[in-house]
């Protein structure tokens, strides 16, 4: 055989990036977010615990978990998230990885993971999304900046250890006002 027909599981597909099944995941799945049951246990927290107006919801929908709403910069607000629950196995299952893939459909708008790991820190990336596109956004864990309870540097703070994971968390911030929608089938782990 030619080196390309060994090499073509790793080309990138030029299919247009349409709802359909999602490919199997590089390494284990850290969050399936697939099940309107795993969904359901999903809650949000926006600025209005902070005085803000911006407003989230979590639901299933479309293959994952759609968190939408709206950003408002009134009062100081600007922030809303989605929160998963406290799972200390989810640790077990990203010891080893090297990066960590979110399988979204986007908007075109920045968004944040966030992962905590039981310290009074927590690891946030950024990532930003195609609107209309259904792909999976890579997060190599050296890329993860350790930060405080108000997403703030925490400089002293150890990089991030997968096998640490005890929840993530998705955040929309950076002053972009206005509706936002998320759609995510799922996080997974790769080494």
């Amino acid at each position: 055989g030619s080196p390309g027909r060994i090499a073509r599981a790793d080309e990138p597909t030029t299919a247009p990036a349409a709802p359909r099944p999602s490919a199997p995941p590089a390494g284990p799945v850290l969050v399936d977010l697939g099940d309107p049951a795993a969904v359901a246990m999903w809650t949000t927290v926006n600025d209005p615990v902070m005085g803000g107006r911006s407003t989230s919801t979590v639901v299933f929908g479309d293959g994952g978990l759609v968190f939408s709403g709206n950003i408002s910069l009134d009062n100081n607000g600007g922030f809303a998230s989605a929160r998963g629950p406290f799972d200390t196995d989810l640790g077990r299952r990203a010891a080893g990885a090297t990066s960590l893939g979110v399988r979204a459909l986007g908007d075109g708008k920045t968004y944040v993971l966030k992962v905590e790991t039981g310290q009074p820190w927590s690891y946030i990336q950024r990532f930003s999304t195609e609107a209309g596109v259904r792909r999976t956004y890579d997060l190599p864990v050296g890329g993860f900046q350790p930060v405080g309870r108000f997403l703030d540097p925490a400089p002293g703070a150890p990089p991030l250890d997968p096998s640490l994971i005890s929840r993530v968390a998705l955040y929309i911030l950076d002053k972009q006002q206005g509706p936002f929608q998320l759609v995510v089938g799922g996080i997974d782990t790769a080494s």
